[in-house]
């Protein structure tokens, strides 16, 4: 009759179809301790240890689509969501050194996972930068716009001593090629 145990019911060791208690038989036994049976294979929402499925309980289920499963907080090389830590992925893992990830570049966040600032040494052009060389440079104001005498923006390294902008060229202001104020008239 295929009866391996019989204790008038479910218990902690038999099953209440009268065999043996073994996590993956597709038999939950509540009084063994599991709250799902899917067999040895487990599913999408019961894992192979016979428990719920739930990213972040440290358990691998791959038919949950979890690649990883580090915990709750995740770690350096999983993310929270149970998937690999990718900059760029669209979550935030402070552990695998992003400050923001908003699935690429945008005005808040860098495409390497970084705050935009200006000055930065990485041109965010969702944030308007044209250039960015980490700071002043013959190429690029600290305004993160490319330099150029007229643009009101004082570039010493461009060789600009003064750039009152529209007004270069005016007397009292700024030369034309901002290497000098013109006498006032």
């Amino acid at each position: 009759s295929g009866e391996t145990c019989d204790t008038a019911g479910e218990s902690a060791s038999c099953d209440a179809d009268c065999t043996g208690v073994a996590c993956g038989d597709f038999v939950v036994n509540a009084a063994a301790g599991e709250a799902c049976d899917a067999g040895t294979n487990g599913s999408p929402t019961c894992d192979t240890d016979c428990t719920p499925a739930e990213c972040g309980d440290f358990f691998v289920n791959g038919q949950a689509s979890e690649t990883c499963d580090d915990g709750p907080a995740g770690s350096a090389t999983c993310d929270s969501d149970c998937t690999a830590a990718v900059c760029g992925d669209g979550v935030t893992n402070a552990f695998a050194g992003e400050e923001c990830d908003d699935s690429g570049e945008s005005p808040l966040c860098d495409a390497d996972c970084t705050a935009r600032s200006c000055g930065d040494g990485v041109v965010n052009n969702s944030a308007g930068e044209l250039c960015d060389d980490g700071g002043e440079s013959a190429l690029c104001d600290t305004d993160c716009t490319p330099a150029a005498c007229g643009d009101g923006v004082v570039n010493g390294t461009a060789g600009e001593v003064c750039d009152d902008g529209i007004n270069n060229g005016t007397p009292g202001f700024c030369a034309s090629d901002c290497t000098g104020v013109l006498p006032a008239s």
